[in-house]
């Protein structure tokens, strides 16, 4: 059994089908979304279409990113939908077809806010990896530690987990398209939301497929032999 994780999605359904039609997952392997499939993309209800339906399928875990939850915070507190608008939320908003007017939310389906606050979690863990979309500290449980940490934490605050687990992250896009691997944490936040690529990697061989916002697909495996830090950007 192999598993596999995608990075921050953004909306871009084209990268994200050209990943799923390349990707060897079988239906005894299990693939982990890292959450951020809203904002700054042109196909967020698209994406989100997608992977709804994809949750009724064994074999798929999805987190919860920074950005789909100030997406659930718009929804329940009005107050908070500038702040949605400005971090890419009007790209959201505009998926819909619904142009910013006050009741923009109507137009979003009930399943798209299950997903997001029902389906999503906000930490996935195995034997060897602990899969969130931010960070962790490393001296704090998953379980413990606090869900804006989970969400928010970037790149440069990383360092080993005491579990002695590789912990494997989005949010920190990396705008040169490269996988950051550190060691002891891998991003695998490519940049599509900048323009760059969406990235799917295999954790038990570290092949890696990226697609480009056109579908584009190129195929590589990451080198581990360098535990430094690569392209290691922390922006978001």
């Amino acid at each position: 059994m192999s598993i596999f994780a995608i990075g921050d999605i953004h909306g871009h359904l084209v990268a994200l089908d050209a990943l799923l039609a390349n990707i060897p997952a079988g239906p005894d392997d299990t693939v982990v979304f890292l959450g951020d499939y809203v904002d700054k993309g042109p196909e967020v209800r698209g994406t989100l279409d997608r992977l709804y339906a994809l949750h009724k399928t064994r074999g798929y875990v999805f987190l919860r990113g920074n950005h789909d939850q100030i997406m659930i915070d718009a929804h329940h507190k009005s107050s908070k939908m500038t702040i949605w608008e400005s971090l890419g939320g009007e790209e959201t908003l505009m998926s819909y077809g619904s142009g910013l007017t006050e009741d923009v939310m109507k137009y979003i389906p009930d399943q798209h806010w299950e997903f997001l606050e029902k389906i999503c979690r906000n930490y996935y863990q195995t034997d060897e990896y602990i899969f969130v979309h931010g960070g962790i500290r490393p001296r704090v449980s998953p379980k413990k530690e606090k869900p804006e940490r989970l969400l928010w934490t970037t790149l440069n605050h990383a360092a080993p987990h005491k579990s002695g687990k590789t912990v494997i992250c989005g949010h920190s896009a990396q705008r040169s398209g490269r996988i950051a691997d550190l060691g002891h944490t891998i991003c695998i936040d490519t940049g599509i939301g900048k323009g760059s690529l969406l990235t799917c990697l295999e954790l038990d061989t570290f092949r890696f497929w990226q697609a480009n916002p056109l579908g584009r697909l190129h195929i590589g495996r990451l080198e581990r032999d360098d535990s430094s830090a690569k392209e290691a950007s922390a922006t978001s």
